[in-house]
C-alpha cells in the first residue's frame, strides 16, 4: 500500500502539471515542436524521479504555508488510512453510546482500509497487464523481424513492417519497409537517426513505463499520446532544418506513402514508428525556420515551467519549539516511511520495523527487548502501556530530510494515557529509506518545561490525551468511582490539583513540579498553573468535571 499511496500522490501532482502543459502547448503552437516536446520531460520527472528540488516559485506553494506536497499527501492519507486495533481496550464498561460510537468509527476506518487494499490490488493487476502487453508486443514484433536484411550500419529492411521504426535501447536499430523509394529512404533514415541522436528511444521507453504505472490516470494517457505527436513533429522539423525548406513537398509525400498501419507506434515500449500522418503533413507544409525572438520566448517558457512545475515549495524556517515543526521542505517519501514505521509500532508489527531498520538498529531493538522473534515473524513491543490505534495514537510532529520526531499516545487498561517521543534518523539505502538511529523517550514523570512542551505541544483537546474525546473518559470515571477507596491513583482524580498531576503524568518527586489551582469559574472549570522549579518554566491548563459534581476531573486546553 505504501507504493500505491505514493503513486496516488504523484498522480495528483502530475495531473495538474499535465493540464498546465496542455495550456502551454497552445501558447507555443507556432513555436518549433521541440519545445512542446521538452515540456513533457517535466511530467516524466515528477512521476518517476525519486527526489525533487525546492524553490519559492513552485506551483504547489498555493496550498498554503506548509509544503504543498505534504498538504496533498496528507489528504490522501487521511482519506484512506486504515486502522487495526492491536488489542481491545479494557477496564470498565463504557455506556452504550460510547460503544456504538467507537464501533461505527472503527467500521468506517476498516471500510476505508478495505477499499484501499482492493484499489491497490486492482492497480497492481492493471500494471502487470500493461507490462505483459508490452512484453507480448515485443515478442510478436521480433518474430516478424527474423527475416530482416541489414542494409548498412544499424539499418535493416523488412518485407513485414509497414512503417519505419526504431527498436532497442543500448544499441538501437532502424527498421525500414522494403518498399521505400530511394529518395524516401534518405529522408526517413535521417528522421530515425535524429530520434536516436536525441535519445527519443529512451524517452519512449520511460514514457511507456510511466503509462504502465499510472495506467488508471486519463491525463497520463493523454500525455503519452501527445508527447509522441510532439516527438515526431519535432523530428520532422529537425530533418527539414538540416535539408532545407525545399524538401517539404517531397517529405510530405513520403509521409503520405507511409500512412499504412500503426502496428508499432504506441503499444510497444522499445519500438516506435511513424504516426498521425495528417497532423505531421500539415506541420511540415507550414514549417518555416524560426526567428530568434520566437526561440527566446519558447526557451523562457520552458525554463519557467521547469521551475514552477518541476520543484516543490521552499519553506522558511518555522522554529516553533512547542509544535515541533521543523525547517525545510519535507520529503513525501520519508513522510510515508515514517507513517509506515509509526503504524507498525502501534500494531506491534515487528516485520515492518525490521524491514525499515538497518542491521545495527535491529540488534539495538533486540537488546532493548523491543524486537523479538525471527525474520518473517518478528514481534514488536510489549502488552501495556502501548499505543493501540494505528490511526489515532501517533502524531508526526517533525519530518525533515533525514530526521523524524513522532509522538505516541500509550494506553493502559485502566484506562490511562501517557506520551512517548521517538526520534528517528534516516538514510536512503538501495533506493529506500532505512532507520539508522532511534531513540524512544517516555514522557511520564515530567519534571521540566521542555518535556512538558514536547508531550503536549500538539495540545490536549481532540488528541488521545483528551479524555472527553478519546472514548475513555466515562470508563475512567466509572472505574474511579468503584475503586477510589482501594487505589490512590483513582482517588487523585477527584481533586483538580492531583488530577492534573496524574493525567498530565507529572513527576511525583518532591520539588520536581508544582500545581497551583485557580478559582472556580462560572462554568465549573478551574485553571491550574503547572510550574517546574528546575528551569523556571510554567504552563496553564484547564480542568473540567464533566461527569457531575461527584465525578472525576479531566484536563483541557486553556481557551
Amino acid at each position: 500500500m505504501y507504493l500505491f499511496l505514493m503513486v496516488l500522490y504523484r498522480g495528483m501532482i502530475a495531473g495538474g502539471i499535465v493540464v498546465a502543459i496542455l495550456l502551454l502547448r497552445v501558447l507555443l503552437k507556432h513555436a518549433p515542436k521541440i519545445y512542446s516536446y521538452l515540456l513533457w520531460a517535466i511530467v516524466l520527472y515528477r512521476l518517476l524521479c525519486p527526489f525533487t528540488f525546492v524553490s519559492p516559485f513552485s506551483f504547489l506553494g498555493i496550498f498554503g504555508e506548509t509544503d504543498g506536497a505534504q498538504v496533498q499527501i496528507a489528504e490522501v492519507q487521511s482519506a484512506v488510512q486504515g486502522v487495526t486495533l492491536a488489542e481491545e481496550r479494557q477496564g470498565g464498561q463504557p455506556d452504550e453510546t460510547a460503544v456504538h460510537t467507537e464501533r461505527r468509527e472503527r467500521e468506517v476506518r476498516l471500510s476505508r482500509r478495505t477499499v484501499l487494499r482492493i484499489a491497490a490490488y486492482v492497480w497492481a493487476a492493471g500494471m502487470a497487464a500493461m507490462f505483459l502487453y508490452g512484453a507480448v508486443s515485443l515478442f510478436l514484433l521480433f518474430r516478424r523481424l527474423k527475416g530482416a536484411v541489414r542494409l548498412r550500419d544499424n539499418i535493416y529492411l523488412s518485407d513485414y513492417v509497414p512503417t519505419p521504426f526504431v527498436i532497442g535501447t543500448v544499441h538501437p536499430r532502424i527498421y525500414l519497409p522494403s518498399s521505400l523509394q530511394e529518395k524516401e529512404t534518405d529522408y526517413i533514415i535521417l528522421h530515425e537517426r535524429t530520434h536516436i541522436r536525441r535519445g527519443d528511444h529512451i524517452m519512449r521507453m520511460l514514457s511507456f513505463l510511466t503509462l504502465a504505472i499510472y495506467w488508471f490516470h486519463p491525463l497520463i494517457w493523454a500525455a503519452y499520446y501527445l508527447s509522441g505527436k510532439d516527438m515526431e513533429m519535432s523530428c520532422d522539423e529537425a530533418v527539414m532544418r538540416k535539408m532545407g525548406e525545399d524538401i517539404r513537398a517531397d517529405y510530405a509525400t513520403s509521409l503520405l506513402n507511409l500512412a499504412t498501419g500503426r502496428l508499432f507506434s504506441s503499444g510497444t515500449p522499445l519500438a516506435f514508428g511513424e504516426g498521425d500522418t495528417k497532423t505531421r503533413i500539415k506541420n511540415v507544409m507550414r514549417w518555416r525556420k524560426p526567428n530568434r525572438v520566437a526561440v527566446g520566448i519558447a526557451l523562457a517558457v520552458i525554463a519557467a515551467a521547469a521551475v514552477v512545475f518541476g520543484t516543490d515549495p521552499w519553506r522558511a524556517e518555522a522554529g516553533d519549539a512547542e509544535t515541533g515543526q521543523a525547517a525545510g521542505a519535507e520529503n513525501e517519501e520519508l513522510r510515508l516511511a515514517a507513517d509506515a514505521w509509526a503504524r507498525a509500532v502501534c500494531n506491534r508489527d515487528g516485520n515492518t520495523i525490521a524491514n525499515l531498520s538497518t542491521a545495527q538498529i535491529r540488534e539495538q531493538l533486540e537488546e532493548e527487548a523491543l524486537l523479538s522473534g525471527e525474520e518473517g515473524s518478528y514481534v514488536f513491543g510489549w502488552s501495556s502501556p502501548w499505543p493501540w490505534d494505528d490511526e489515532q495514537d501517533y502524531r508526526i510532529v517533525e519530518c525533515t530530510e533525514s530526521r523524524t520526531a513522532i509522538l505516541y499516545y500509550a494506553w493502559t487498561s485502566d484506562p490511562h494515557v501517557s506520551v512517548w517521543q521517538e526520534i528517528l534518523t534516516w538514510n536512503r539505502e538501495g533506493g529506500e529509506y532505512q532507520v539508522v538511529a532511534s531513540s524512544l523517550r517516555y514522557l511520564d514523570g515530567i519534571s521540566d518545561s521542555d518535556s512538558f512542551a514536547q508531550a503536549y505541544g500538539e495540545g490536549i483537546n481532540g488528541t488521545p490525551i483528551d479524555y472527553l474525546a478519546n472514548g475513555a473518559g466515562e470508563s475512567l470515571n466509572e472505574n474511579a468511582l468503584e475503586n477510589r477507596e482501594y487505589y490512590q491513583e483513582y482517588e487523585d482524580l477527584f481533586a483538580p490539583e492531583t488530577a492534573a498531576r496524574r493525567l498530565l503524568n507529572l513527576s511525583e518527586e518532591e520539588g520536581q513540579s508544582a500545581v497551583a489551582v485557580g478559582s472556580r469559574q462560572p462554568d465549573g472549570s478551574v485553571e491550574v498553573t503547572v510550574s517546574f522549579p528546575a528551569d523556571g518554566g510554567n504552563a496553564k491548563v484547564k480542568l473540567v468535571q464533566p461527569y457531575g459534581e461527584d465525578g472525576i476531573w479531566v484536563v483541557q486546553d486553556v481557551e
